[in-house]
């Protein structure tokens, strides 16, 4: 067995100290106070496993209600406020003396004076998505004043209040586990599968072997089998595996996971502060493919070429791969723990067997490109070009070709969209006509995005392409099929409500949807002056206020799409 060299103290420390007083002694546990008034009980934990990031904060539940009071945790003053419909929608943060920063989001209003300020901001500046920096001391804040009501804004998919708390000098958030709020916590990770992989190939061409597990009590875990065989001489392991606490039936991340072989250390992994600039590679941590495939995250007990993710406090020099060539019988023990010291342990045996014969996917008539390189691809009508950093592991590059009718490109299926890019590829098709100069800024990819690419928006079907010289470009982080089409469609602007007369109070709504890529720009006019209408998904919503004065007005809404195609919508209202 080939083992990193580490000390006997390090792996002392890591076997025998218990979970928190290793890792969370240096957080302040009696500083900040809980920002609700009710029992925390968690929607949501630190780092959890998201498509394209990680889950950063802690989501405290509301009690399913929206505007409970929300206190600042400690004395500060607030340093930024964010409006935005997707992320954590109207969002506060507070920097404090003692060089850490709260983060409080999803919520509705802020507290008067500052709600005010905000809105004279978005006027001044004629936009409701916003970002504000107030001065230092402008709007200082004490430990429990209530600094805003909870809500459920941006991309959230029910109330509750998103909570963060950050280091502020370097930006990284921490685990908010770790600083003693009052979060009962009694219940153990609980392990259901382990995943098993082929070490000698990418884990992008191939399927790894699931070993589904059974509860041996007292939170112990072990497979079916009372011998785990694997046709491969070198494997690395995932595990399917999430925490509980009390009163709550949501699923958070595991905090820390030590891999053991023959009680040997061979990886870990530990959740104590998170990088935003690195959040994407959750990608590189978890098996992206498998969740994609099959709505599971594997969480890696691995270290994948192209990760740069620093939440691995020990791995072996095989980056979490194991030996087992020597078809000798090898004990596996898995050790997860949450933030709160409660542990699990998953025990297994198992044997490299030769004699099997182990099925897996081979790249076969594609180009083998090296994850650590760059890669330049191009043909006739197709182009495409990857970064030393585009990919997590090595992957299999092939492409496949089809007619599509009525479009202006072929249709190309470039690799496969269970395959994660970090590092954006550019993309080229050639076009199979000539586009005139009134249209080229109308050429879009057809190509399927996911909500879940897009926090608190919907699918799109399709996204904008530069025009260059008879090609369609852009640059992609999503691999599957491409074709290149004119889009001059305007979105669609839907009225809740005819003309008539509102009350001060009243909503004024519109709906404004777009076929094939997105609304990028939403914008509302009273005779000709901005108004403020605020974004919920793809509804718009003002209430009338001051800035609608009593009688007859025009009322004007302008939708845009990626591609400026604009739809406009009038109507008269009259306030009385």
């Amino acid at each position: 067995m080939y083992l990193k060299t580490v000390s006997l103290f390090a792996l002392l420390l890591m076997a025998f100290l218990p979970v928190n007083a290793q890792n969370a002694g240096d957080f302040p546990t009696g500083y900040f106070r809980d920002p609700l008034d009710v029992p925390i009980l968690l929607a949501g934990g630190y780092g959890e496993c998201r498509p394209d990031h990680f889950h950063t904060g802690i989501d405290m539940k509301t009690q399913g209600r929206e505007n409970l009071p929300v206190h600042a945790a400690a004395d500060g003053y607030i340093v930024r406020i964010s409006i935005s419909s997707t992320g954590y929608g109207n969002c506060l943060y507070i920097a404090h003396p003692n060089g850490y920063t709260t983060v409080y989001g999803h919520l509705n209003d802020f507290y008067p004076e500052l709600q005010q300020w905000m809105i004279a901001q978005q006027y001044a500046q004629q936009k409701w998505a916003i970002q504000l920096f107030p001065d230092p001391g402008q709007f200082p804040v004490k430990k429990g004043q209530v600094i805003a009501w909870s809500g459920t804004t941006g991309g959230s998919t029910g109330p509750h209040l998103h909570f963060e708390i950050r280091n502020t000098a370097t930006e990284h958030v921490l685990n908010g586990e770790l600083f003693g709020l009052p979060i009962k916590d009694t219940r153990a990770p609980k392990a259901m599968a382990v995943a098993i992989y082929n070490g000698g190939t990418s884990i992008y061409m191939q399927s790894p072997a699931i070993e589904q597990l059974i509860n041996a009590g007292h939170d112990q875990f072990r497979p079916k089998a009372a011998l785990v065989k694997t046709a491969y001489p070198l494997v690395f392991m995932g595990i399917h595996a999430e925490d509980y606490m009390e009163g709550s039936s949501n699923w958070m991340g595991i905090y820390q996971m030590k891999l053991y072989m023959d009680d040997q250390l061979q990886a870990a992994t530990l959740f104590r502060e998170l990088d935003f600039g690195l959040s994407r590679y959750a990608n590189a941590y978890a098996d992206y493919k498998t969740k994609k495939n099959k709505g599971v995250w594997y969480q890696g007990l691995y270290k994948l070429p192209n990760n740069q993710l620093k939440v691995y406090p020990f791995m072996n020099d095989r980056d979490g791969k194991l030996d087992l060539s020597d078809g000798g019988k090898h004990h596996i023990r898995i050790e997860l723990f949450d933030a709160f010291g409660n542990k699990s342990t998953v025990n297994f045996d198992i044997q490299y067997q030769a004699a099997g014969q182990a099925s897996e996917t081979l790249c076969g008539n594609g180009q083998l490109w090296d994850c650590r390189e760059a890669h330049r691809y191009a043909d006739s009508d197709f182009r495409f070009s990857s970064g030393a950093q585009s990919f997590y592991d090595d992957v299999c590059f092939q492409i496949r070709k089809n007619i599509q009718e009525a479009a202006l490109s072929e249709s190309v299926q470039v690799m496969d969209a269970d395959i994660p890019v970090q590092e954006a590829c550019h993309i080229g098709l050639k076009l199979n006509r000539v586009v005139p100069d009134s249209l080229q800024s109308k050429v879009a990819f057809v190509h399927h995005v996911q909500p879940t690419r897009l926090p608190g928006n919907n699918p799109q079907t399709g996204t904008a392409a530069a025009y260059e010289d008879g090609w369609a470009t852009a640059s992609v982080r999503t691999l599957g099929n491409y074709y290149a089409v004119i889009d001059t469609v305007p979105p669609k602007i839907i009225a809740y409500q005819s003309s008539g007369t509102f009350k001060a109070g009243q909503p004024v709504r519109f709906k404004a949807t777009d076929d094939l890529t997105s609304v990028t720009s939403f914008e509302g006019y009273l005779d000709g002056r901005w108004l403020r209408f605020v974004r919920t998904g793809d509804t718009y919503t003002y209430k009338i206020d001051d800035h609608c004065p009593d009688g007859t007005h025009t009322l004007e809404v302008r939708a845009v799409d990626e591609n400026n195609n604009e739809s406009v919508y009038r109507m008269q209202i009259k306030k009385g």
